[in-house]
């Protein structure tokens, strides 16, 4: 089938373009973190939308009994190729950092400015549309095509575990939350607690999820003054507030932490330097703030598919105990337990400094040679034109983790440049054109069978 530009853009751009604008407006990020607590209303109204939509184009549509999942199919194929999106986000954290209300999306300077615009609502909504050309102009795929919606991707993955107990898996499919051309390895990712009782001079806390940059965190205890003032000859911002003090950082997603500025780190940097005692403290100071791979702890880890890397999200500190939390991105080729949760475990132990481990996430990894990468690859580049891109490795984790078969195939065109996870997400329209035009045209060769 050939996919023609003109009436792709033309007459299903802009319908993708409001309802992407529809289910950004919907806050639906998770509340409560506990696991198997109730899906909140809100996620629960996104997931409505896009299946009530799906049935109105004559998709077959299920929802789980207690909204962890929903998916709808189209055409009768013995072999399911299946679509994973996310429909949850993660939280708009400290709304003054954003310059327009986070679930109010806005167009502005040729931009889709909203939490969620990028991660995953856009590409989500541009798939959908993609997909919808083509079923309108008589393609007939020989696959049954299934979108999968997930509501706790950003937390923790309750919703794809649920599915894939008790639905049909995948034969092949993508998962468009990664970035172009097309991702061949998706690190390890592990969430660790530091935790340990200790008499606390001063208390604080920050931070809502394991995998995003801290960005506030408040402070009760001495030298306010003075670590304010240190704070302020490195650059980093504080203020006081209703007899806290609030240090500012910038959030990144937990893969990129480089990208963000750290407000615990700088802020347990600061305390150690003003001679407050904290196991914490002196442990951070020395062995993380800054030290993104932390090679002082594990030596270098780098392999092809790139180096370790550490982002904190939470800290609670009291005047009995503390919790800090470490999201690991582990490279491919390593053994998490073994090569980080082991290694660390043992050498805080000296520290008065207990590990917990959260959880382990499987790594993805296709050899560049794989039939599916290069059949993928050969798709990109014959839509694009592109015939220098070169299949990539990420640390972010997405739901090709959820099942065999599974890649990650866009969204982003520049990993360098995201917006994921930060204040004032957005997404360029100009990127939203073309993702639709590659979805629709990669959808046409990647749903025939040879």
């Amino acid at each position: 089938m050939n996919v023609v530009k003109d009436i792709l853009l033309g007459q299903y751009f802009d319908q993708a373009l409001e309802e992407t604008k529809k289910i950004v407006a919907m806050p639906s990020y998770r509340r409560d973190l506990t696991y198997g607590a109730p899906v909140h209303q809100e996620i629960k109204n996104v997931l409505n939308h896009c299946i009530d939509l799906l049935k109105g184009f004559g998709f077959e549509t299920f929802i789980a009994p207690d909204y962890r999942y929903g998916y709808a199919d189209y055409g009768t194929g013995d072999k399911l190729f299946g679509i994973i999106c996310h429909l949850d986000v993660v939280p708009a954290g400290n709304i003054d950092e954003w310059k327009t209300n986070p679930f109010e999306p806005i167009i502005k300077d040729g931009k889709l400015i909203g939490r969620g615009t990028f991660d995953d609502k856009g590409p989500t909504m541009m798939n959908i549309f993609a997909f919808k050309y083509l079923i309108d102009n008589g393609f007939k795929p020989d696959y049954k095509v299934r979108f999968i919606f997930g509501t706790s991707e950003e937390t923790n993955w309750e919703c794809m575990e649920a599915y894939v107990a008790n639905e049909q898996l995948c034969d092949l499919g993508y998962v468009p939350d990664g970035h172009f051309p097309v991702v061949y390895a998706e690190k390890w990712i592990a969430d660790v607690d530091l935790v340990g009782k200790f008499e606390s001079e001063f208390e604080l806390s920050g931070g809502e999820v394991y995998n995003a940059v801290n960005d506030l965190v408040k402070y009760d205890g001495p030298k306010k003054s003075e670590i304010a003032a240190w704070l302020k000859k490195n650059s980093i911002d504080s203020y006081e507030k209703d007899n806290y003090l609030f240090v500012k950082g910038v959030s990144a997603h937990g893969s990129l932490p480089f990208k963000g500025i750290s407000a615990s780190t700088w802020l347990l940097k600061a305390i150690a330097e003003m001679g407050l005692k904290h196991p914490l403290a002196e442990f951070v100071s020395k062995y993380a703030h800054l030290n993104f791979d932390m090679k002082e702890i594990f030596g270098d880890l780098t392999d092809e598919t790139g180096s370790l890397t550490a982002c904190n999200g939470i800290v609670e500190v009291s005047k009995k105990d503390f919790r800090f939390t470490i999201n690991f991105r582990i490279p491919c080729t390593r053994e998490p337990k073994k090569d980080v949760v082991e290694v660390l475990k043992k050498f805080v132990s000296n520290q008065n400094i207990e590990l917990k481990l959260s959880s382990i996430e499987d790594r993805v990894y296709f050899p560049k040679d794989s039939e599916v990468v290069k059949n993928i690859m050969q798709v990109y580049k014959e839509v694009t034109g592109d015939l220098k891109a070169e299949p990539i490795a990420i640390g972010g984790g997405t739901f090709a983790k959820s099942m065999p078969n599974m890649i990650a195939f866009g969204a982003e065109f520049d990993m360098n440049d995201s917006t994921m996870h930060a204040y004032n997400e957005y997404v360029k329209i100009d990127d939203l054109k073309k993702m639709m035009e590659i979805y629709a045209k990669s959808l046409v060769k990647l749903t025939k069978l040879k």
